[in-house]
């Protein structure tokens, strides 16, 4: 599980919590709130609580378009795959059913 929640909170505040709140059980995350939380609060100077991971956006993913979707998808797997790695695509820009049964579950079902 990887930690997106800073995008859209309501504030810095509740990034920390929320985020810290993720770091308990996953090491994956995009907040540098939490970063900072943590080394504050829990005194967490040594060693890094969290890491991050390769992810793609809505706007990288649409500007693709919408009959790209899938060579962009296959892009993401070809630039930041393999065995061991980690990394997030946006899959909901225009359909996220499309994506799950027929480009995720279809065509690149084997890459």
């Amino acid at each position: 599980m990887h930690d997106f929640g800073s995008r859209g909170a309501s504030s810095q505040e509740s990034v920390a919590l929320g985020s810290l709140a993720h770091l308990v059980n996953f090491a994956g995350t995009d907040s540098m709130t939490a970063l900072v939380a943590a080394s504050r609060w829990y005194h967490m100077h040594k060693d890094m609580p969290a890491f991050s991971i390769p992810a793609a956006e809505h706007s990288t993913m649409t500007a693709w378009g919408r009959d790209g979707e899938t060579a962009a998808f296959a892009n993401m797997i070809e630039q930041f795959g393999g065995v061991g790695k980690s990394f997030s695509v946006v899959s909901d820009s225009y359909d996220l059913w499309n994506a799950i049964d027929n480009i995720w579950g279809g065509s690149l079902k084997m890459m």
